[in-house]
Order: C-alpha cells, then structure tokens, then sequence
C-alpha cells in the first residue's frame, strides 16, 4: 500500500508539528526529512544538511517556548506513486523573552508553505519532507511579529 494517501499525508504533516512543539530532539525530527536533495527555506534562514538543520534547531528552541501548531489546511497537489507537493497552512504560535524586557512577548500567525515530500523508509509514515518554503505569514491582530 502507497504511504502517498491523503490520511497518511495530513498524519505526517501533523505529527511533525507536533515533533516541533514538543521540541523533540534533532535525531527525532529529522526522521522526517529526506536525507539528501532536502531544502528547508525559512526567513531567516536556508538549510541543506542535518547539520545546518540541527544548529537551525537548537536556535529555535532557546527562543521560543510554549508553542503551539494547528495544521489549518494540507492541500495535496501532482500526487505520484513516490511523491507530491503540498500546500500547507498552519496556524503557529509561540512566546519568547528578549531580556532585560520586562515581559516575553507572543506571537499568533499563520504560515504559508510549499512542500514537496517523497516516499522513503526512514520512518514508519513512509515519507519524508525534501524541499519545505514558508512563503509569508499573516499575523493576527493584537499579537507580537518576528
């Protein structure tokens, strides 16, 4: 049976969200990414390697702290027998404190990415990410902005 099914996709899309709020470790959270051709672009940052990955990471999980994504949408788009392209909205928030600021400030957006994801035996999903771009963020009203 194909790990290409809608279910299959919107579980993976979601459990590795959850890996991100959990801030599971590195070595967890790179079962779900391809271990050659990736590309993560993020704004603040472009990645190819685990390693560049793992520094990205670490940065990520010092900053930010009660974190939460809801994936609002995972459209499935040129859909083969060993990959697909994605499009994802989800909704991200997250609190981070910059000292001496008296508070930590919060932020609530919600994401627009592109992925594209392959077939791989890496994980129990059967699939990978190869190439995730986050192409803007619509902030919500009220709330801090990165």
């Amino acid at each position: 049976m194909s790990a290409l099914t809608a279910s299959n996709i919107k579980k993976f899309v979601a459990d590795w969200y959850y890996a991100l709020d959990i801030h599971a470790s590195a070595a967890d959270c790179e079962k779900f990414l391809a271990s050659e051709d990736l590309e993560l672009v993020f704004p603040e940052q472009t990645m190819r390697t685990y390693a560049e990955f793992e520094a990205w990471l670490e940065i990520i999980y010092r900053t930010f702290f009660d974190e939460l994504h809801n994936v609002i949408k995972v459209d499935i788009k040129n859909l083969t027998e060993t990959s697909a392209d994605l499009n994802v909205i989800v909704a991200w928030q997250a609190s981070w404190f910059t000292p001496p600021d008296a508070k930590s400030k919060r932020t609530a957006m919600n994401a627009f990415q592109r992925w594209n994801i392959a077939s791989s035996d890496q994980n129990s999903y059967g699939l990978v990410i190869v190439k995730y771009y986050v192409d803007r963020f619509e902030y919500a009203p009220g709330f801090a902005q990165l």
